[in-house]
Protein backbone atom coordinates (compact mmCIF):
# COMPACT_ATOMS: atom_id res chain seq x y z
CA UNK A 1 0.00 0.00 0.00
CA UNK A 2 1.46 3.11 -0.64
CA UNK A 3 1.97 5.44 2.32
CA UNK A 4 0.50 8.91 1.06
CA UNK A 5 0.92 11.61 3.26
CA UNK A 6 -2.02 14.21 3.72
CA UNK A 7 -1.65 17.91 5.22
CA UNK A 8 -4.76 18.99 6.64
CA UNK A 9 -5.14 23.10 7.29
CA UNK A 10 -7.09 23.95 9.62
CA UNK A 11 -9.94 26.38 8.21
CA UNK A 12 -9.00 29.60 8.70
CA UNK A 13 -12.50 31.23 7.32
CA UNK A 14 -13.89 28.74 9.99
CA UNK A 15 -11.92 30.16 12.81
CA UNK A 16 -12.86 34.07 12.18
CA UNK A 17 -16.35 33.10 13.02
CA UNK A 18 -15.11 30.93 15.94
CA UNK A 19 -13.22 33.66 17.45
CA UNK A 20 -16.28 35.83 18.17
CA UNK A 21 -17.23 32.87 20.39
CA UNK A 22 -14.51 30.65 22.62
CA UNK A 23 -11.02 31.92 23.12
CA UNK A 24 -9.08 29.85 20.41
CA UNK A 25 -5.78 31.04 19.21
CA UNK A 26 -3.99 29.05 16.74
CA UNK A 27 -0.73 29.84 15.14
CA UNK A 28 0.25 27.91 11.46
CA UNK A 29 -2.39 24.70 12.59
CA UNK A 30 -1.85 21.79 10.75
CA UNK A 31 -1.79 18.05 11.24
CA UNK A 32 -0.06 15.62 8.99
CA UNK A 33 -1.58 11.94 8.87
CA UNK A 34 -0.36 9.40 7.23
CA UNK A 35 -2.16 5.91 6.00
CA UNK A 36 0.54 3.39 6.90
CA UNK A 37 -1.30 0.16 6.91
CA UNK A 38 -4.64 -1.12 6.50
CA UNK A 39 -5.46 -5.00 5.82
CA UNK A 40 -8.13 -7.73 6.85
CA UNK A 41 -7.01 -10.48 9.46
CA UNK A 42 -9.16 -12.83 9.92
CA UNK A 43 -13.40 -10.73 10.94
CA UNK A 44 -11.74 -7.71 11.60
CA UNK A 45 -10.05 -4.91 9.75
CA UNK A 46 -6.54 -3.38 11.15
CA UNK A 47 -5.72 0.22 10.46
CA UNK A 48 -2.44 2.11 11.30
CA UNK A 49 -2.32 5.76 11.21
CA UNK A 50 0.83 8.31 11.63
CA UNK A 51 -0.57 11.54 12.97
CA UNK A 52 2.19 14.39 13.31
CA UNK A 53 0.91 17.48 15.37
CA UNK A 54 3.76 19.09 15.87
CA UNK A 55 2.38 22.26 14.54
CA UNK A 56 -0.47 22.56 16.98
CA UNK A 57 -0.76 25.18 19.26
CA UNK A 58 -3.64 25.76 21.83
CA UNK A 59 -4.47 27.87 24.97
CA UNK A 60 -5.55 25.84 28.21
CA UNK A 61 -9.21 26.05 27.29
CA UNK A 62 -9.27 24.92 23.95
CA UNK A 63 -9.70 21.05 22.38
CA UNK A 64 -9.31 19.81 19.10
CA UNK A 65 -10.56 16.16 17.91
CA UNK A 66 -9.37 14.55 14.58
CA UNK A 67 -11.86 11.49 14.41
CA UNK A 68 -11.04 9.19 11.70
CA UNK A 69 -13.76 8.19 9.67
CA UNK A 70 -14.93 4.89 6.94
CA UNK A 71 -17.71 5.59 5.00
CA UNK A 72 -18.64 4.22 1.64
CA UNK A 73 -21.37 5.67 -1.26
CA UNK A 74 -23.71 3.17 -0.13
CA UNK A 75 -24.51 4.83 3.60
CA UNK A 76 -21.75 2.44 5.34
CA UNK A 77 -20.17 4.48 8.41
CA UNK A 78 -17.96 3.80 10.83
CA UNK A 79 -16.41 6.56 13.32
CA UNK A 80 -13.31 5.22 14.81
CA UNK A 81 -12.37 6.44 18.36
CA UNK A 82 -10.92 10.44 17.96
CA UNK A 83 -7.52 11.83 18.77
CA UNK A 84 -7.84 14.75 21.42
CA UNK A 85 -5.46 17.48 21.56
CA UNK A 86 -6.17 19.43 24.52
CA UNK A 87 -5.20 23.18 26.27
CA UNK A 88 -3.64 22.41 29.95
CA UNK A 89 -7.60 22.98 31.63
CA UNK A 90 -8.96 21.78 28.74
CA UNK A 91 -6.90 18.54 29.39
CA UNK A 92 -8.04 18.00 32.74
CA UNK A 93 -11.61 18.97 32.22
CA UNK A 94 -12.04 16.11 29.48
CA UNK A 95 -10.23 13.25 30.96
CA UNK A 96 -12.73 13.63 33.89
CA UNK A 97 -15.94 14.04 31.78
CA UNK A 98 -15.08 10.56 29.23
CA UNK A 99 -13.76 8.94 32.71
CA UNK A 100 -17.14 9.37 34.24
CA UNK A 101 -19.24 9.48 30.96
CA UNK A 102 -20.52 11.58 28.72
CA UNK A 103 -24.51 12.34 29.64
CA UNK A 104 -25.24 14.26 26.57
CA UNK A 105 -27.27 13.62 23.84
CA UNK A 106 -25.03 12.87 21.43
CA UNK A 107 -24.00 9.42 22.04
CA UNK A 108 -19.43 10.16 21.04
CA UNK A 109 -16.67 7.22 20.82
CA UNK A 110 -14.97 7.06 23.69
CA UNK A 111 -11.18 8.35 22.78
CA UNK A 112 -8.41 7.07 21.54
CA UNK A 113 -6.08 9.14 23.13
CA UNK A 114 -6.12 12.79 25.15
CA UNK A 115 -3.39 14.59 24.90
CA UNK A 116 -2.11 17.43 26.79
CA UNK A 117 -0.60 20.58 24.42
CA UNK A 118 1.53 22.52 26.87
CA UNK A 119 1.61 26.33 26.07
CA UNK A 120 5.23 26.42 24.99
CA UNK A 121 5.77 22.20 23.43
CA UNK A 122 4.12 21.01 21.09
CA UNK A 123 2.18 17.49 21.23
CA UNK A 124 3.82 14.23 20.33
CA UNK A 125 3.02 12.65 17.12
CA UNK A 126 0.65 9.67 17.50
CA UNK A 127 1.23 6.03 16.39
CA UNK A 128 -2.52 4.96 15.44
CA UNK A 129 -3.50 1.54 15.73
CA UNK A 130 -7.34 0.28 15.72
CA UNK A 131 -9.22 -2.74 14.54
CA UNK A 132 -12.78 -2.68 13.54
CA UNK A 133 -15.21 -5.82 12.61
CA UNK A 134 -14.95 -5.96 9.22
CA UNK A 135 -17.70 -6.04 6.47
CA UNK A 136 -17.82 -6.18 3.10
CA UNK A 137 -18.97 -2.45 2.53
CA UNK A 138 -15.90 -1.59 3.44
CA UNK A 139 -13.59 -2.89 0.67
CA UNK A 140 -14.42 0.46 -0.94
CA UNK A 141 -14.79 2.45 2.19
CA UNK A 142 -12.75 5.94 2.13
CA UNK A 143 -10.88 7.25 4.85
CA UNK A 144 -12.08 10.56 6.27
CA UNK A 145 -10.76 13.01 8.90
CA UNK A 146 -13.27 14.94 10.81
CA UNK A 147 -12.01 17.88 12.29
CA UNK A 148 -13.57 19.86 14.94
CA UNK A 149 -12.79 22.29 17.60
CA UNK A 150 -13.82 22.57 21.86
CA UNK A 151 -13.77 25.56 23.75
CA UNK A 152 -16.43 26.15 26.60
CA UNK A 153 -19.05 24.85 24.86
CA UNK A 154 -20.24 22.22 22.52
CA UNK A 155 -18.15 21.04 19.38
CA UNK A 156 -18.07 23.28 16.25
CA UNK A 157 -17.56 21.25 12.79
CA UNK A 158 -13.72 22.70 10.94
CA UNK A 159 -13.96 20.27 7.98
CA UNK A 160 -13.85 16.95 6.96
CA UNK A 161 -10.99 15.57 4.53
CA UNK A 162 -10.13 12.73 2.79
CA UNK A 163 -6.88 10.63 3.98
CA UNK A 164 -7.65 7.68 1.20
CA UNK A 165 -10.10 7.46 -1.18
CA UNK A 166 -10.13 4.16 -0.92
CA UNK A 167 -8.42 2.13 1.45
CA UNK A 168 -7.59 -1.02 -0.89
CA UNK A 169 -6.54 0.79 -4.56
CA UNK A 170 -3.95 3.18 -5.22
CA UNK A 171 -5.08 6.11 -7.18
CA UNK A 172 -4.30 7.18 -10.66
CA UNK A 173 -3.18 10.43 -10.62
CA UNK A 174 -2.66 12.30 -13.84
CA UNK A 175 0.47 14.83 -13.64
CA UNK A 176 1.74 17.34 -16.10
CA UNK A 177 3.98 19.90 -16.06
CA UNK A 178 2.13 22.58 -18.70
CA UNK A 179 0.84 25.20 -17.14
CA UNK A 180 -2.24 25.15 -18.56
CA UNK A 181 -3.51 21.63 -17.74
CA UNK A 182 -4.68 19.60 -20.29
CA UNK A 183 -8.07 17.49 -20.69
CA UNK A 184 -8.32 13.81 -20.00
CA UNK A 185 -10.06 11.70 -22.97
CA UNK A 186 -10.99 8.60 -20.94
CA UNK A 187 -14.48 6.78 -20.63
CA UNK A 188 -13.06 5.36 -17.14
CA UNK A 189 -12.48 7.46 -14.04
CA UNK A 190 -9.45 9.20 -13.00
CA UNK A 191 -8.28 10.69 -10.23
CA UNK A 192 -6.96 14.63 -11.06
CA UNK A 193 -3.98 16.96 -9.78
CA UNK A 194 -5.10 19.54 -8.00
CA UNK A 195 -4.47 22.22 -10.74
CA UNK A 196 -6.71 20.01 -13.04
CA UNK A 197 -9.50 20.06 -10.40
CA UNK A 198 -9.05 24.24 -10.62
CA UNK A 199 -9.01 23.88 -14.08
CA UNK A 200 -11.91 22.06 -14.19
CA UNK A 201 -13.93 24.34 -11.61
CA UNK A 202 -13.65 27.33 -13.68
CA UNK A 203 -14.78 25.20 -16.78
CA UNK A 204 -17.85 23.69 -15.59
CA UNK A 205 -21.40 24.95 -14.48
CA UNK A 206 -22.54 24.82 -10.95
CA UNK A 207 -26.19 26.28 -10.99
CA UNK A 208 -27.91 27.45 -8.15
CA UNK A 209 -31.31 25.94 -7.49
CA UNK A 210 -34.39 28.15 -8.76
CA UNK A 211 -37.00 29.02 -5.16
CA UNK A 212 -37.68 25.91 -3.41
CA UNK A 213 -41.25 24.88 -2.54
CA UNK A 214 -41.36 24.31 1.43
CA UNK A 215 -39.85 21.12 1.83
CA UNK A 216 -42.71 18.32 2.54
CA UNK A 217 -42.56 14.77 2.98
CA UNK A 218 -45.13 12.10 2.23
CA UNK A 219 -44.79 8.84 3.16
CA UNK A 220 -47.37 5.67 2.76
CA UNK A 221 -48.00 2.06 4.21
CA UNK A 222 -50.14 -0.87 3.79
CA UNK A 223 -51.77 -2.92 6.61
CA UNK A 224 -53.34 -6.11 6.69
CA UNK A 225 -54.87 -6.10 10.28
CA UNK A 226 -57.00 -9.55 11.38
CA UNK A 227 -59.76 -9.41 13.29
CA UNK A 228 -61.88 -11.60 15.49
CA UNK A 229 -65.03 -12.26 14.51
CA UNK A 230 -67.80 -9.67 14.96
CA UNK A 231 -65.03 -7.31 15.58
CA UNK A 232 -63.84 -3.97 13.73
CA UNK A 233 -61.16 -3.23 16.95
CA UNK A 234 -57.39 -3.41 16.55
CA UNK A 235 -55.83 -6.25 18.71
CA UNK A 236 -52.56 -5.89 19.00
CA UNK A 237 -52.50 -9.86 19.83
CA UNK A 238 -54.77 -11.37 17.77
CA UNK A 239 -52.74 -13.68 14.65
CA UNK A 240 -49.91 -11.38 12.69
CA UNK A 241 -51.69 -7.94 13.91
CA UNK A 242 -48.01 -7.31 15.91
CA UNK A 243 -45.99 -7.53 13.48
CA UNK A 244 -48.26 -4.80 10.95
CA UNK A 245 -48.47 -2.86 13.67
CA UNK A 246 -44.14 -2.30 14.14
CA UNK A 247 -45.01 -0.07 10.77
CA UNK A 248 -46.13 2.45 12.38
CA UNK A 249 -42.91 3.10 14.01
CA UNK A 250 -40.96 3.31 11.18
CA UNK A 251 -43.62 5.30 9.39
CA UNK A 252 -43.95 7.98 12.27
CA UNK A 253 -40.32 8.09 13.07
CA UNK A 254 -39.69 11.26 11.52
CA UNK A 255 -41.71 12.61 14.50
CA UNK A 256 -39.17 11.02 16.83
CA UNK A 257 -36.42 12.21 14.94
CA UNK A 258 -35.49 15.51 16.54
CA UNK A 259 -37.25 18.64 15.71
CA UNK A 260 -36.71 18.86 12.19
CA UNK A 261 -40.47 18.00 11.49
CA UNK A 262 -43.77 18.95 12.26
CA UNK A 263 -46.62 16.59 11.17
CA UNK A 264 -49.11 17.99 9.35
CA UNK A 265 -51.67 15.15 8.53
CA UNK A 266 -52.39 10.88 8.99
CA UNK A 267 -54.96 10.00 6.81
CA UNK A 268 -55.99 6.31 7.12
CA UNK A 269 -58.10 4.63 4.31
CA UNK A 270 -59.94 1.80 4.80
CA UNK A 271 -60.42 -0.83 2.34
CA UNK A 272 -63.05 -3.56 1.41
CA UNK A 273 -63.01 -6.17 -1.26
CA UNK A 274 -66.17 -6.65 -3.74
CA UNK A 275 -67.47 -9.95 -2.34
CA UNK A 276 -71.09 -9.30 0.27
CA UNK A 277 -73.27 -6.30 -0.09
CA UNK A 278 -72.07 -2.66 -0.99
CA UNK A 279 -73.85 -1.05 1.73
CA UNK A 280 -72.02 -3.80 4.29
CA UNK A 281 -68.74 -3.20 2.66
CA UNK A 282 -68.98 0.47 2.80
CA UNK A 283 -70.20 -0.15 6.82
CA UNK A 284 -66.89 -2.37 7.20
CA UNK A 285 -64.08 -0.51 5.58
CA UNK A 286 -65.35 2.89 7.74
CA UNK A 287 -65.66 1.25 10.80
CA UNK A 288 -62.31 -0.10 10.65
CA UNK A 289 -60.57 3.00 9.16
CA UNK A 290 -61.78 4.57 12.28
CA UNK A 291 -61.15 2.00 14.91
CA UNK A 292 -57.35 2.09 13.19
CA UNK A 293 -57.57 6.26 13.33
CA UNK A 294 -58.28 5.73 17.10
CA UNK A 295 -55.69 3.28 17.71
CA UNK A 296 -52.66 5.88 16.48
CA UNK A 297 -54.52 8.76 18.41
CA UNK A 298 -54.29 6.56 21.66
CA UNK A 299 -50.42 4.53 21.42
CA UNK A 300 -48.95 7.09 19.19
CA UNK A 301 -49.67 10.73 20.55
CA UNK A 302 -50.94 12.03 17.31
CA UNK A 303 -53.53 14.49 18.16
CA UNK A 304 -56.35 13.30 16.69
CA UNK A 305 -57.74 17.14 15.01
CA UNK A 306 -54.27 15.75 12.53
CA UNK A 307 -56.15 12.26 11.70
CA UNK A 308 -58.60 12.33 9.09
CA UNK A 309 -60.55 9.00 7.59
CA UNK A 310 -61.79 8.07 4.40
CA UNK A 311 -62.73 4.32 2.88
CA UNK A 312 -63.26 2.49 -0.31
CA UNK A 313 -66.65 -0.10 0.05
CA UNK A 314 -65.02 -1.99 -3.05
CA UNK A 315 -62.01 -1.83 -4.54
CA UNK A 316 -62.56 -3.04 -8.02
CA UNK A 317 -59.31 -0.64 -8.85
CA UNK A 318 -56.99 -2.77 -6.84
CA UNK A 319 -58.60 -6.02 -8.30
CA UNK A 320 -58.02 -4.58 -11.59
CA UNK A 321 -54.55 -4.11 -10.69
CA UNK A 322 -53.93 -7.96 -9.27
CA UNK A 323 -55.85 -9.54 -12.32
CA UNK A 324 -53.52 -7.54 -14.36
CA UNK A 325 -50.10 -7.88 -12.69
CA UNK A 326 -50.92 -12.13 -12.35
CA UNK A 327 -52.79 -12.66 -15.57
CA UNK A 328 -54.89 -15.61 -13.78
CA UNK A 329 -56.41 -17.34 -17.45
CA UNK A 330 -59.90 -16.15 -16.73
CA UNK A 331 -57.94 -12.25 -16.56
CA UNK A 332 -59.25 -10.84 -19.93
CA UNK A 333 -62.94 -12.16 -19.56
CA UNK A 334 -62.89 -10.79 -15.58
CA UNK A 335 -60.98 -7.20 -16.55
CA UNK A 336 -63.81 -6.97 -19.16
CA UNK A 337 -66.94 -7.58 -17.14
CA UNK A 338 -65.34 -4.78 -15.02
CA UNK A 339 -64.69 -2.28 -17.17
CA UNK A 340 -68.17 -2.82 -19.02
CA UNK A 341 -70.68 -3.29 -16.47
CA UNK A 342 -71.65 -1.19 -13.54
CA UNK A 343 -71.21 -2.00 -10.29
CA UNK A 344 -75.22 -1.49 -9.43
CA UNK A 345 -75.87 -3.49 -12.71
CA UNK A 346 -74.73 -6.95 -11.76
CA UNK A 347 -70.92 -6.94 -12.31
CA UNK A 348 -70.71 -9.23 -9.35
CA UNK A 349 -73.30 -11.78 -10.42
CA UNK A 350 -71.48 -11.65 -14.06
CA UNK A 351 -67.98 -12.51 -12.16
CA UNK A 352 -69.89 -15.13 -10.00
CA UNK A 353 -71.64 -17.02 -13.13
CA UNK A 354 -68.02 -16.58 -15.41
CA UNK A 355 -67.00 -19.95 -16.08
CA UNK A 356 -69.31 -21.59 -14.27
CA UNK A 357 -68.06 -19.67 -11.01
CA UNK A 358 -64.68 -20.99 -10.80
CA UNK A 359 -62.67 -17.93 -11.64
CA UNK A 360 -64.74 -16.23 -8.86
CA UNK A 361 -63.74 -19.03 -6.36
CA UNK A 362 -60.60 -18.28 -7.17
CA UNK A 363 -60.44 -14.64 -6.94
CA UNK A 364 -62.09 -14.47 -3.57
CA UNK A 365 -59.70 -17.48 -2.12
CA UNK A 366 -55.94 -15.53 -3.73
CA UNK A 367 -57.58 -11.95 -4.74
CA UNK A 368 -59.92 -10.65 -2.50
CA UNK A 369 -58.20 -11.02 1.21
CA UNK A 370 -55.05 -8.77 -0.17
CA UNK A 371 -57.69 -6.21 -0.92
CA UNK A 372 -58.84 -5.86 2.80
CA UNK A 373 -56.73 -3.27 4.30
CA UNK A 374 -55.47 -0.15 5.36
CA UNK A 375 -53.83 2.27 3.71
CA UNK A 376 -52.01 5.25 6.33
CA UNK A 377 -50.60 8.10 4.48
CA UNK A 378 -48.51 10.84 6.54
CA UNK A 379 -47.62 13.92 5.51
CA UNK A 380 -44.77 15.77 7.44
CA UNK A 381 -43.15 19.18 7.35
CA UNK A 382 -39.77 19.51 7.34
CA UNK A 383 -38.73 22.62 8.51
CA UNK A 384 -35.39 24.87 7.20
CA UNK A 385 -31.70 23.30 8.22
CA UNK A 386 -28.27 25.07 9.14
CA UNK A 387 -25.33 24.09 7.45
CA UNK A 388 -24.01 21.87 10.12
CA UNK A 389 -27.36 19.86 10.06
CA UNK A 390 -27.19 19.27 6.04
CA UNK A 391 -24.11 17.74 7.01
CA UNK A 392 -25.28 15.68 9.36
CA UNK A 393 -28.12 14.32 7.64
CA UNK A 394 -27.09 14.62 3.99
CA UNK A 395 -26.31 10.32 4.54
CA UNK A 396 -28.48 9.66 7.40
CA UNK A 397 -31.91 11.23 5.96
CA UNK A 398 -31.70 13.09 2.62
CA UNK A 399 -34.88 13.35 1.73
CA UNK A 400 -35.55 15.87 4.33
CA UNK A 401 -32.82 18.11 2.31
CA UNK A 402 -33.64 20.71 -0.43
CA UNK A 403 -31.46 20.39 -3.14
CA UNK A 404 -29.53 24.31 -1.44
CA UNK A 405 -29.34 22.77 1.73
CA UNK A 406 -27.29 19.42 0.38
CA UNK A 407 -24.88 21.83 -2.01
CA UNK A 408 -24.20 23.58 1.59
CA UNK A 409 -23.27 19.90 2.75
CA UNK A 410 -20.89 19.71 -0.28
CA UNK A 411 -18.96 22.53 0.82
CA UNK A 412 -17.37 20.47 4.01
CA UNK A 413 -15.54 18.47 0.94
CA UNK A 414 -12.86 19.80 -1.28
CA UNK A 415 -14.00 19.63 -5.34
CA UNK A 416 -12.74 16.37 -6.84
CA UNK A 417 -13.40 14.55 -4.13
CA UNK A 418 -15.20 11.19 -4.00
CA UNK A 419 -17.31 13.10 -0.81
CA UNK A 420 -18.11 15.84 -2.91
CA UNK A 421 -19.11 14.00 -5.60
CA UNK A 422 -21.35 11.63 -3.69
CA UNK A 423 -23.49 14.48 -2.48
CA UNK A 424 -23.67 15.76 -5.28
CA UNK A 425 -25.28 12.62 -6.80
CA UNK A 426 -27.36 11.82 -4.10
CA UNK A 427 -29.15 15.35 -4.87
CA UNK A 428 -29.71 14.28 -8.29
CA UNK A 429 -31.39 10.65 -7.05
CA UNK A 430 -33.51 12.53 -4.52
CA UNK A 431 -34.30 15.08 -7.31
CA UNK A 432 -34.10 12.54 -10.65
CA UNK A 433 -36.52 15.73 -12.83
CA UNK A 434 -34.53 18.54 -11.39
CA UNK A 435 -32.48 20.17 -14.59
CA UNK A 436 -29.79 21.73 -11.98
CA UNK A 437 -29.68 18.68 -9.94
CA UNK A 438 -28.64 16.57 -13.32
CA UNK A 439 -26.21 19.49 -14.40
CA UNK A 440 -24.60 20.10 -11.11
CA UNK A 441 -24.09 16.14 -10.56
CA UNK A 442 -22.74 16.28 -13.97
CA UNK A 443 -20.07 18.60 -13.31
CA UNK A 444 -19.07 17.17 -9.62
CA UNK A 445 -18.34 13.21 -11.20
CA UNK A 446 -16.23 15.21 -13.86
CA UNK A 447 -13.91 16.24 -12.05
CA UNK A 448 -13.43 13.04 -10.84
CA UNK A 449 -12.64 11.89 -14.30
CA UNK A 450 -16.10 10.02 -15.10
CA UNK A 451 -17.06 11.25 -18.10
CA UNK A 452 -19.47 7.94 -18.38
CA UNK A 453 -21.49 8.79 -15.87
CA UNK A 454 -21.59 12.63 -16.59
CA UNK A 455 -23.13 11.90 -20.28
CA UNK A 456 -25.88 9.93 -18.08
CA UNK A 457 -26.74 12.86 -16.05
CA UNK A 458 -26.35 15.43 -19.04
CA UNK A 459 -28.78 13.53 -21.11
CA UNK A 460 -31.39 13.52 -18.88
CA UNK A 461 -31.55 17.64 -19.51
CA UNK A 462 -29.44 18.18 -22.98
CA UNK A 463 -32.62 19.34 -24.70
CA UNK A 464 -32.21 22.11 -21.95
CA UNK A 465 -29.83 25.21 -22.95
CA UNK A 466 -27.92 25.17 -19.47
CA UNK A 467 -26.53 21.57 -19.95
CA UNK A 468 -24.88 22.60 -23.09
CA UNK A 469 -21.53 24.46 -21.71
CA UNK A 470 -20.90 21.35 -19.62
CA UNK A 471 -21.65 19.59 -22.91
CA UNK A 472 -18.96 20.99 -24.48
CA UNK A 473 -16.57 20.24 -21.39
CA UNK A 474 -17.46 16.64 -21.70
CA UNK A 475 -16.57 16.71 -25.34
CA UNK A 476 -13.34 18.37 -25.08
CA UNK A 477 -12.53 15.86 -21.82
CA UNK A 478 -13.68 12.74 -24.66
CA UNK A 479 -11.23 14.32 -26.88
CA UNK A 480 -13.92 16.14 -29.39
CA UNK A 481 -12.60 19.59 -29.65
CA UNK A 482 -14.46 20.47 -32.76
CA UNK A 483 -18.14 19.54 -30.83
CA UNK A 484 -16.54 20.95 -27.78
CA UNK A 485 -16.78 24.44 -29.65
CA UNK A 486 -20.44 24.04 -31.12
CA UNK A 487 -21.32 23.47 -27.57
CA UNK A 488 -19.31 26.43 -26.29
CA UNK A 489 -20.59 28.59 -28.93
CA UNK A 490 -24.42 27.68 -28.26
CA UNK A 491 -23.76 28.28 -24.68
CA UNK A 492 -22.45 32.08 -25.17
CA UNK A 493 -25.90 33.30 -25.47
CA UNK A 494 -26.43 31.20 -21.85
CA UNK A 495 -23.59 31.48 -19.64
CA UNK A 496 -21.53 34.55 -21.96
CA UNK A 497 -18.46 34.99 -19.31
CA UNK A 498 -17.95 31.05 -18.67
CA UNK A 499 -18.51 30.38 -22.11
CA UNK A 500 -16.20 32.70 -23.58
CA UNK A 501 -13.42 31.84 -21.04
CA UNK A 502 -13.76 27.87 -22.31
CA UNK A 503 -13.52 29.36 -25.96
CA UNK A 504 -10.24 31.24 -25.21
CA UNK A 505 -8.97 27.77 -23.01
CA UNK A 506 -9.86 25.96 -26.42
CA UNK A 507 -7.39 27.43 -28.80
CA UNK A 508 -4.67 26.18 -26.58
CA UNK A 509 -5.50 23.32 -25.09
CA UNK A 510 -4.47 19.73 -27.23
CA UNK A 511 -6.40 17.22 -26.90
CA UNK A 512 -4.92 13.77 -25.45
CA UNK A 513 -6.53 10.87 -27.18
CA UNK A 514 -7.11 7.26 -25.42
CA UNK A 515 -4.04 5.93 -26.97
CA UNK A 516 -1.95 8.72 -26.03
CA UNK A 517 -2.65 8.75 -22.41
CA UNK A 518 -2.28 4.61 -22.28
CA UNK A 519 1.20 5.38 -22.92
CA UNK A 520 1.65 8.20 -20.86
CA UNK A 521 0.35 5.72 -18.13
CA UNK A 522 2.95 3.31 -19.11
CA UNK A 523 5.78 5.40 -19.28
CA UNK A 524 5.17 6.01 -15.66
Amino acid sequence: MMNTIYTFHVRYQCLALLLFFSTLHAWGQEARVSLTDAQVTGDSLFLSLKMDLSSIRLNSHTCLHFTPILANSRGGRVELPPVLVSGRRRYRFDRREWALGDDSKVRRVQPYLIQPCKRHSAPRPVSYHVGVPYSVWMGDAALLLRQEVKDCCDLQLLGVDTISGRLFSERVVVQRPEPVRQPIATQQPVSYSARDVELYVSMLSFLEPTVEPAKKLDEKEVFHIDYPLGSDNVSPDYHNNRAELQKLDSLLSPLSAGNYSSLEYVRVCGYASPDGTYIDNERLAGSRARFFASYIYSNCGIPRSRIETTCVAEDWEGLSVLLQSEQPPYADAALSIIRNVGIFNGREKQLMELRGGAPYRDMLCHFFPRLRRLEVSVRWNIRAVSVGEAYQLIYTHPEWLSLSEMYAAARYYRPGTEQYREVYEIAAYRFPEDVVANINASSAVMLTGDTKSARVYLQRVESDPRSWNNLGVLALMEGHAGEAEKWFRKAVGIEPQKARQNLQRLQGIPVVNDRKLQDKRGER
